[in-house]
């Protein structure tokens, strides 16, 4: 193939983004995809007229995000509209201590009015000295300014929380969605990732979704640079990044040898560094860095087709004060100390686009739990198994109505994303643990020690949470590399 300016690896949102800014610059790209379709773990795919995530996708904000930036710059909104669900399109699910299932509807934007007051009030049974303790809480998230966050680097989130003396349940509430959020543990999470997060939930809600499937705006970034003169590439797997003078100058792969000025990897800092380049290439303390790190979570779940409406709301958290997961209740399930009720959260797409069924009044949902990041280890089906059993007594007329019913795991998650590279990791949700010692100025950097090799997506260069990082670090390493190349 002629040489390109840019070879980018990967068509996930980090990949995906980074490729179409580049290719708008003027840049001939060429984008790589190992698997059928652009999106990594958040693709869509269509089995007999049904549409449905491979895994779990929420987007936050659901408004003024950067993905709202990014289809704007690039003119594809109309491509690819985004929708949020008027009306109360949320249904928490919480158990309180009595052992009672106590019911919630909200909205994903939420009012803070009266109603959702009495509803918080009624189901974790607080009072008004409660909601003002809450009060406090939301309001110093906003009065954090950017120096104190830089400070916050090195303080957990559930310690900074605890100066508020919030009661029992709303820690259970905020503590679950911080790890539906950043799949850490809430007692390592970094302050400093986690307060701008919770901010733009509260301007933007939650519950952003893009009409046709969640995968839909990679995939129109990636027809972008095709419609820009550059390549793209499915069932094209990198094999490895060509080096040469001690500089990246191209990658290998099933099709071939592409060289490029510049190569980009959306594949993990880990699978890049120590497979795709070799540590060879690299400083011995960058490479231990690098060895060094530690991955997020795994997600492992079910996906439903049903052939009625079973599930009533778009997204539906189902937790108890036990559910949520601080390092050490992560630690005591390995151990095979579980809680009652397993942290479960439930997307249901076809609630925010019915058209993603073929059949008016039939589902598609994405159940999900939480499980170790590692490709061989078998704790993802014992979640699941749990996860079963509560759905069951919520749902109990669930199993007649399935006429699908899918489990996926970290070995499944990484097959589509990233490679295991070290031991224990591969099959992680977001990339690199958002914890401290790996945020902020810890953080590893886009550019990498090897000249012409750069990062993006969640390892690199991004600020947010899961999808919305990704493509905050394809801004950045777009301006990053375009500068580079002149």
């Amino acid at each position: 193939m002629d040489e390109f300016d840019v070879c980018v690896i990967g068509a996930g949102y980090g990949g995906a983004t980074v490729a179409a800014l580049l290719a708008r610059a003027g840049r001939r790209v060429a984008l790589l995809e190992k698997t059928a379709r652009a999106g990594g773990k958040t693709q869509t795919t269509e089995r007999k007229g049904y549409h449905f995530e491979m895994f779990g996708a929420v987007g936050i904000p659901a408004l003024n995000s950067r993905f709202h930036e990014l289809v704007e710059t690039l003119g594809i909104a109309e491509r690819v509209p985004f929708v949020v669900p008027e009306g109360n399109a949320a249904s928490v699910r919480y158990k309180a201590p009595d052992g009672t299932w106590r019911a919630m509807r909200t909205p994903l934007i939420a009012s803070g009015s009266p109603q959702e007051m009495e509803n918080l009030k009624r189901v974790y049974g607080i009072g008004d000295e409660e909601l003002a303790a809450l009060g406090n809480f939301y309001g110093a998230l906003f009065a954090v300014d950017d120096a104190q966050l830089a400070e916050l680097e090195s303080v957990g989130m559930l310690a900074w929380m605890a100066q508020f003396g919030l009661a029992t349940p709303l820690v259970s509430q905020i503590c679950m969605s911080l790890n539906t959020l950043f799949v850490v543990a809430v007692d390592r999470l970094a302050a400093s990732e986690a307060i701008p997060v919770l901010r733009a939930q509260v301007l933007g809600g939650a519950g952003r979704y893009h009409l046709g499937g969640y995968g839909k705006v990679a995939e129109a970034c990636a027809d972008y640079v095709v419609e820009r003169g550059g390549v793209y590439l499915t069932k094209c797997r990198a094999r490895q990044v060509v080096v040469e003078n001690g500089r990246a100058v191209g990658v290998l792969t099933d099709e071939g040898t592409i060289r490029a000025r510049a190569v980009i990897s959306s594949a993990g800092i880990q699978p890049t560094v120590l497979g795709l380049v070799g540590p060879e290439h690299f400083p011995a303390d960058y490479v231990r860095r690098v060895e060094s790190l530690e991955p997020s979570w795994a997600i492992a779940g079910y996906r439903y087709v049903l052939d009625q409406r079973v599930f009533d709301a778009a997204l539906i958290p189902v937790f108890s004060d036990q559910s949520w997961l601080d390092e050490a209740r992560f630690q005591a399930m390995a151990r095979g100390e579980w809680p009652e009720v397993p942290l479960i959260a439930i997307d249901v797409p076809s609630e925010f686009d019915p058209s993603l069924v073929p059949v008016a009044g039939h589902q598609v949902a994405n159940c999900q739990v939480f499980c170790s990041a590692d490709p061989e280890s078998t704790q993802w089906e014992e979640a699941i198994r749990r996860a079963d059993a509560v759905l069951e007594e919520l749902w109990p007329e669930l199993k007649q109505h399935i006429l699908r019913k899918e489990p996926y795991g970290p070995k499944q998650v990484s097959g589509m994303s990233r490679d295991s590279a070290v031991p224990g990791a591969g099959g992680e949700a977001v990339g690199i643990a958002q914890v401290i010692g790996q945020v902020g100025a810890s953080k590893p950097s886009a550019h990498t020690p090897l000249p012409g090799l750069y990062l993006v997506g969640c390892d690199a260069g991004g600020t947010g949470a899961g999808t919305h990082q990704a493509v905050d670090s394809g801004f950045k390493v777009a301006a990053m590399v375009d500068a580079a190349l002149g």
